[in-house]
């Protein structure tokens, strides 16, 4: 039984997947963004020198149960880090809860528990939704990628430091890089950059690189 967060579900089942080559395991995820996005979909592993997510195994968790009872014990950050991944499965596959998280962010930031269980539900539907149609990221689960490419380079560069980022602090800024090189190469409006920009920035959630942190590393980085 994986009880916890990202780390703790990924590390769980990945073992899973090894231990006598494959036993069953249970994700009981305790943070937002262990709900709507590490909890489902198969993807464990570890994170090694040279990047993030380079060990692991697909690996389905027989059942994934979220409680949103523990939502109330975690500070603003973790829900605003857990809600980012929220509002890349809103502007990639959703459209109402996209609007529902650009016109209710003050409220969600806060903790209101009936609007957090509807976001996090649908996030969690739209997740089991697509890796049942794509399940080893063949075509359609590729959507799930936006803003971890970007993301994940930067992640990769900060996590060891004291004032390291969180992941989904590491995807709202992958966001909005990606749909600025999207509007660059001319598949996106600026105007649709700009709202993006808008929604991240009313959850608190960081839209510029980190200090320190050079695009040529960033991109060292996301070739792994």
């Amino acid at each position: 039984v994986a009880l916890g967060g990202g780390v703790v579900g990924d590390l769980s089942g990945f073992t899973a997947a090894t231990y006598m080559r494959g036993v069953p395991f249970v994700q009981v995820p305790t943070t937002v963004l262990a709900m709507v996005d590490s909890s489902i979909g198969g993807k464990t592993g570890i994170d090694a020198p040279a990047g993030k997510n380079l060990i692991g195994a697909f690996w389905q968790p027989v059942a994934v149960f979220a409680d949103t009872d523990v939502i109330k014990t975690l500070p603003k950050r973790e829900l605003r880090n857990g809600l980012s991944e929220s509002i890349k499965m809103g502007i990639c596959l959703d459209l109402p809860l996209y609007e529902l998280m650009e016109t209710q962010a003050e409220k969600l930031v806060e903790g209101d528990i009936e609007l957090l269980t509807e976001v996090i539900g649908n996030s969690m539907a739209l997740k089991g939704d697509v890796v049942t149609r794509d399940e080893r990221e063949g075509d359609l689960r590729s959507v799930l990628n936006f803003g971890h490419t970007v993301g994940h380079g930067i992640e990769a560069l900060v996590q060891d430091k004291p004032d390291a980022l969180l992941h989904g602090e590491c995807v709202a800024i992958g966001m909005v890089k990606e749909a600025e090189i999207a509007r660059a190469m001319g598949f996106c409006t600026s105007a649709l950059v700009g709202r993006l920009s808008r929604c991240i920035a009313a959850f608190g959630l960081p839209r510029d690189m980190p200090v320190g942190v050079s695009v040529d590393a960033s991109l060292d980085k996301m070739e792994l």
